[in-house]
């Protein structure tokens, strides 16, 4: 079988609903949080649009560091149709030029998350900076606006199943954890409140958990700390019980998730983002290992589950029938699959750590 490559994923991201091409020809965008891992993806994906498809999409993307986004991307760096403006979502200086569609993506980082960032600060970055962008996308005359927003959004869940959008749980207003999903409730308030005044297209997709290349290997995120152990053939430790249950979508599905909300047209709306294929953090161990290295071990050590930066919630998977249903999207990429494909990727980019991916 022959070895999966980014540019595997890029053909698919075109070929899956080919429509948001077409609908997307000759789009001016703006992209805040354009150099973390999502505006990665989407960049990657323009640039492949535009090659391939002709698509003639330009874009300038919102960044505090490009020039270390760019050391590790030059091939971005040299395409005429995208540019980067320096500056932070909170106070950056709005450039003088007329964006058809918005894209909001940029939060506190992960890794700001894992060395933790105080809740106040994280707030305030979420809030003001979407105030920024709405503002900016006003003076710029956007029409279409996509918000990435967060499952942290929902609070615990009093039923044994996946959130829906219409579930009224919350996050505790006294927990400061929780300041990721109190921050992104009411950057989600300003973006339709803006919607509204201003007539825009608005979608918000409050996005769960991911997987796929350029992912963050070395911080909070379980199923990277599990991939990095398996590909290093070292243990691959589970600290809690391993009970509570998550679920992942491949980021190149999310792509075409996310664009297709961008070019949507109609009354504001919220979509989950992820997939509704759960699986217990126990059981994506061994999934992990059976996969990258089944020769290795799994040691569950049930001591207290501890979620960086946020609450710990033993249920985080989403109701995707919403998106199924108006959108008509699906994660097409099985986990499994997932792991391969990203593994693939990782072994390019840490040759010293590769071993054979189990596609049996």
């Amino acid at each position: 079988m022959s070895r999966h490559t980014l540019t595997d994923d890029l053909d698919a991201i075109l070929i899956r609903k080919p429509e948001i091409w077409d609908s997307l020809r000759g789009a001016s965008l703006f992209i805040s949080g354009g150099t973390g891992w999502f505006g990665r993806w989407l960049l990657e994906a323009i640039a492949h649009a535009n090659a391939h498809l002709g698509a003639d999409i330009r874009v300038l993307a919102l960044s505090r560091n490009p020039a270390a986004f760019l050391r590790n991307a030059p091939h971005l760096a040299a395409n005429p149709a995208i540019r980067f403006h320096h500056g932070d979502v909170r106070d950056f200086a709005f450039p003088r030029e007329r964006f058809s569609h918005v894209i909001h993506a940029a939060t506190t980082s992960a890794h700001e998350t894992f060395n933790g960032e105080s809740a106040l600060n994280k707030f305030d970055t979420l809030v003001a900076g979407t105030r920024r962008v709405l503002d900016f996308a006003v003076a710029a005359e956007a029409r279409h606006l996509l918000f990435t927003s967060s499952g942290a959004a929902y609070g615990p869940s009093s039923h044994d199943r996946p959130l829906r959008e219409d579930d009224p749980c919350a996050p505790d207003t006294m927990d400061p954890l929780s300041a990721l999903g109190q921050a992104k409730r009411a950057a989600e308030f300003l973006c339709g409140a803006y919607a509204r005044q201003h007539g825009w297209h608005m979608s918000i997709a409050r996005c769960f958990a991911f997987v796929g290349p350029f992912m963050p290997m070395d911080i909070h995120y379980a199923i990277g700390n599990f991939m990095l152990s398996a590909m290093r053939r070292e243990p691959i430790i589970v600290k809690g019980d391993g009970r509570p249950v998550r679920s992942y979508l491949y980021m190149g599905d999310l792509v075409v998730w996310l664009l297709a909300m961008l070019q949507r047209q109609g009354e504001p709306a919220v979509f989950n983002v992820g997939s509704d294929d759960a699986v217990s953090i126990a059981d994506l161990a061994y999934l992990v290992r059976d996969t990258i290295h089944p020769a290795g071990e799994v040691r569950i050590l049930a001591k207290s589950d501890v979620n960086v930066g946020n609450p710990v919630r033993n249920l985080y998977v989403p109701d995707i029938n919403r998106a199924r249903n108006v959108l008509d999207l699906q994660p097409w990429t099985t986990l499994k699959h997932a792991l391969w494909f990203s593994t693939e990727f990782f072994q390019n980019e840490l040759g010293d750590l590769a071993v054979a991916v189990n596609r049996e």
